[in-house]
């Protein structure tokens, strides 16, 4: 059996948001005033040996935080994975966008070609064969076929797989995330981690230590070119408000007829609740809850990296408009890991049970069973 620290390699990696938190999650003590203190492993748990990124500038900023080979390209363009044979976990995030909820296609009539990254991730898997794998989506893609596939395949290479969605603000992630993932062992029946016993972090906790002005430094900054009427808009809205607290007057002619619909376009967060999702283009708020608890304004750059729970000394790389979807996309460090908490432990021999008479959230999975233990509750096992 392998021994600590455990080679990963990061397929789909973006800024680094699965590496942070399994290599270097020491970083995240004292992070704002989220109350984050010992937090890291007793000896280096992970080293992220190898990483694969299309984007040219978040290839960038996952070189300038990790001593890692990046290979900056299409992971369709990889011929093989086996230089990486040694690694000991793969992780990674096949881009989501055919299964986002933001997505109105219709799961079943999906045709998406990004879809079929999973197919590259399972090949990466297929070449270095490592003890562990964990695949991070959108829920939606665990009720898709690609999602069975998913799993029909990986149990066919000898994997367990796990398939479960976890918040993130369980995990002391000042934001209300969910997310599916997928586990694979060939060690045994893996598991997810256990939530956290610890209070619910907010805005206040991750941002509100932040000046109201963007200060233009460190990535205090916020949406450049606000127009004289999207001010106006900004002061309308109340904290917790959304578009619906506009005037008439002030209002987009596509909005004044549509009395229906999301309540966090246009929104302004509370302090004293986790924020909404931190997607792509979160410094615009007419994609959803973006505005500042208090300044009208939308979030800047490092306050959306708060709340995904970077530190302030991760480096990114580009412009603003590349920068967002760098830390929309990626797997906030914090709930990193307690993933890597939990993969961890089955490593090093630690493994769950299976309950075939539980019930499964998922009625896709025909064959899915929640897994249970003292430690470990609410899982679900394919094909064991």
């Amino acid at each position: 059996m392998a021994e600590p620290p455990y080679k990963v390699v990061d397929i789909f990696s973006g800024a680094g948001g699965f590496s942070l938190g399994f290599e270097m999650p020491e970083r995240l003590n004292g992070l704002a005033d989220l109350g984050y203190e010992e937090i890291g492993f007793d000896e280096r748990a992970f080293e992220t040996i190898a990483a694969i990124e299309q984007d040219d500038n978040t290839a960038e900023t996952f070189r300038r935080n990790f001593d890692a080979e990046v290979i900056e390209g299409d992971v369709r363009d990889v011929d093989s994975f086996e230089s990486w044979d040694d690694a000991d976990v793969v992780v990674g995030g096949p881009p989501c966008q055919g299964f986002s909820n933001l997505n109105k296609t219709q799961t079943a009539e999906l045709d998406d070609e990004r879809n079929s990254l999973w197919r590259h991730f399972l090949r990466a898997v297929e070449d270095i064969d490592p003890d562990v794998f964990l695949i991070e989506n959108v829920p939606r893609f665990l009720k898709s076929q690609e999602g069975v596939r998913t799993v029909e395949i990986a149990e066919e290479m000898g994997y367990t797989t796990v398939v479960d969605t976890l918040w993130a603000h369980k995990y002391g992630v000042p934001q209300k995330r969910k997310r599916a993932f997928v586990l694979g062992s060939k060690l045994g029946v893996p598991f997810l981690p256990e939530e956290t016993d610890g209070p619910i972090r907010t805005v206040a906790d991750a941002i509100g230590d932040l000046p109201n002005e963007p200060t233009e430094e460190n990535w205090h900054v916020s949406r450049k070119q606000v127009t004289e009427l999207s001010k106006k808009r900004f002061e309308e809205v109340p904290p917790g408000g959304n578009r619906y607290d506009l005037p008439k007057e002030l209002m987009p002619e596509c909005w004044k007829n549509k009395t229906q619909g999301g309540t966090d376009l246009f929104g302004r967060l509370w302090w004293d609740r986790p924020s909404v999702t931190i997607r792509t283009e979160f410094y615009k708020p007419e994609k959803g809850r973006y505005l500042h608890p208090e300044a009208n304004r939308s979030i800047t750059i490092r306050e959306g990296a708060r709340l995904q729970t970077f530190p302030d000394d991760f480096e990114f790389y580009g412009a603003r408009t590349r920068v967002a979807p760098q830390i929309g996309n990626a797997v906030p460090p914090k709930l990193s890991y307690h993933l890597g908490q939990a993969m961890k432990s089955h490593l090093e021999g630690e493994t769950s049970s299976v309950n075939p008479e539980a019930e499964t959230d998922h009625e896709i999975f025909e064959k899915s069973f929640r897994v249970g233990s003292e430690k470990q509750s609410q899982l679900q096992a394919f094909g064991t």
